[in-house]
């Protein structure tokens, strides 16, 4: 299981610690205006750390929460799922509100997308977004993504925006982007 560092985050598996940041940050409605299940109750915060935790044990990879360096601070979080029944393999991203306009989301996002690329050797990534977040559309297509097909997920239609592997991609040792 790997923690990723770039010049201001760590990305690492979530902590027992964590979670009352966790819970705060998945309970503001503004933070969770564009995500699935929209803001979160401390029971269905815990259960999706729990849930975010299981999925390194069972693929070997997941979701990290996002700590500013320089505050050993969660600020959010953002990685990978792959469940039975969704997309593909999947980057997501929630940062808390103070962490916005701070490039964080994508020195973050940069990071994941080369470790997926490099260290998991896969060949295509899914993000998927509801069409209103313009913000998300954005750091995607600043990825290199593109909309591939849309979906409809509890009467929300969303857009799967896909990032497909460069033909030349930097070693893992080399510098990560971000850092």
């Amino acid at each position: 299981m790997t923690d990723l560092l770039t010049d201001r985050l760590q990305l690492r598996i979530f902590q027992p610690d964590d979670f009352e940041r966790h819970a705060e940050i998945c309970a503001d409605p503004e933070v969770m205006r564009y995500i699935r299940a929209g803001p979160l109750s401390r029971v269905e915060a815990w259960w999706q750390m729990a849930r975010y935790i299981g999925h390194w044990q069972l693929r070997g990879y997941g979701v990290w929460a996002i700590v500013e360096r320089s505050t050993n601070r969660v600020i959010g979080h953002l990685g990978f799922l792959d469940p039975e029944g969704g997309v593909g393999f999947e980057l997501g991203w929630v940062l808390a509100r103070s962490a916005w306009g701070r490039g964080f989301a994508l020195e973050g996002t940069r990071a994941a997308v080369h470790h997926a690329f490099t260290a998991l050797d896969r060949d295509h990534i899914a993000c998927v977004i509801r069409p209103e977040n313009a913000r998300s559309i954005h750091l995607a297509e600043r990825l290199g993504a593109a909309p591939e097909r849309e979906i409809e997920e509890s009467g929300r239609r969303l857009i799967v925006y896909g990032i497909r592997r460069p033909e030349t991609v930097a070693d893992e040792r080399d510098e990560l982007p971000g850092k």
